[in-house]
């Protein structure tokens, strides 16, 4: 059974594989790779004045989606953002998660994208100094589902099976069909947590040793289930395993249950999200729900990849705001917040951002051009992302 969101920071953990580190996150609160972000100033309340917007340049980069660079400037400096303003009912517009062969890897946003792909940007926060893989919950098209979790990381933008794009709150679900009260609490996760037992698939790549428990090596059980039968039961775990079919990973009690389970008994399981979606990715929190800002801090600048919905024209608004340098400061939560308001959305989610955050666009000679400026000095490779796909010969997908 689906839990409840408990934080939207809290748990999946992932450590080298010989210590026991601190949850992810407490070591990372808004960005993948952890680092401190500037303090934004105070602004005394006499001197606080709405941001002048200048807009840089503008222009439609391919039907129902166009392009605006722009700058805002107020008493705390300048910030220059990168928007896209989409029209998912145009003809033959459609969105998709972007991702690796492996849920266990990275790559940069470019080489994750489709031919007929004219935007991308960065997607959810990952799991950047151990297993690579992302957070929280995944599908794609043409894939299924890609990783999930029960609750923790489930603030999400999907788009459901009639093209309508959303944010809010989804959930993923395993169950073993033989053994349906053996809870599974996480599918392809950097993090198995004390007392739970995760499914890992073909999807996600290899294991290695001990980092999807956080290094731990004692009450942990590893099972390895092939062509719908377990083929092994063990507590010890090799140093690389390739997950062909299905490997369930316990810890703690999560490992005493699976330790009944026995060599050559039947095992297969069912994967699934607790809305219909064509498509999905998280990110770490909400900045807007129903028009209001629910992102409240105003100290942390970074570099943002956000995604808004305008529920009033239909529109789908990414942005991408840079910052750690001199021309840009970054933006903080609520900031966030009030640009998207501005923009008039009524619902927008933070992904990822510092280093990650990137926006890249096809040109008219073909080529991927990136828009904005990656704070680490050239893309950073990421876990999955966001396409914005154009067939002129295809009906609208969503």
């Amino acid at each position: 059974m689906v839990r409840r969101l408990l934080t939207a920071a809290v748990v999946l953990a992932s450590a080298s594989a010989s210590t026991v580190a601190p949850s992810y996150a407490d070591r990372v609160p808004q960005t993948s790779e952890g680092v401190p972000g500037e303090r934004a100033r105070p602004v005394p309340k006499a001197l606080r004045s709405d941001e002048v917007w200048t807009t840089l340049q503008a222009y439609a980069v391919a039907p129902g989606v166009n392009y605006e660079q722009f700058t805002l400037t107020g008493p705390r400096g300048v910030t220059r953002g990168q928007l896209m303003r989409i029209d998912p009912a145009t003809p033959g517009l459609g969105l998709d998660l972007v991702e690796g062969q492996n849920v266990a890897s990275r790559h940069v946003v470019a080489d994750m994208m489709d031919p007929d792909a004219v935007v991308g940007v960065n997607g959810d926060f990952f799991d950047i100094r151990d297993t690579e893989a992302p957070l929280g919950v995944a599908k794609d098209r043409q894939r299924g589902i890609m990783n999930g979790v029960q609750s923790g990381w489930n603030s999400a933008f999907w788009v459901d099976a009639a093209g309508v794009p959303h944010v809010g709150e989804l959930y993923a679900d395993a169950v073993l069909r033989q053994r349906p009260d053996l809870d599974v609490t996480t599918v392809n996760s950097p993090s198995v947590q004390p007392g739970e037992v995760g499914l890992y698939t073909e999807k996600w790549g290899t294991l290695a040793g001990y980092r999807v428990v956080d290094g731990q090596r004692r009450g942990v059980r590893l099972v390895v289930v092939r062509h719908g039968r377990v083929v092994s039961n063990r507590s010890r775990f090799p140093a690389s395993l390739r997950v062909r079919d299905l490997v369930l990973v316990g810890r703690g009690s999560g490992a005493g249950r699976l330790a009944r389970l026995r060599a050559g008994q039947r095992l297969t399981a069912d994967v699934s999200l607790s809305e219909d979606v064509a498509m999905a990715v998280t990110g770490n929190e909400f900045v807007l729900r129903d028009g209001k800002r629910v992102a409240k801090d105003d100290v942390d600048l970074h570099p943002r990849t956000a995604i808004g919905i305008d529920h009033d024209t239909g529109q789908l608004l990414l942005l991408v705001v840079d910052g750690r340098q001199a021309f840009s400061r970054g933006a903080t939560m609520k900031e966030l917040g009030k640009l998207f308001q501005r923009l008039g959305a009524e619902d927008a989610l933070n992904l990822d951002g510092g280093g990650s955050s990137i926006m890249l666009a096809r040109q008219s000679d073909g080529a991927l051009s990136v828009l904005n400026s990656p704070s680490d000095g050239h893309p950073r490779p990421v876990a999955n992302g966001l396409e914005v796909t154009y067939d002129a010969a295809s009906p609208a997908t969503g």
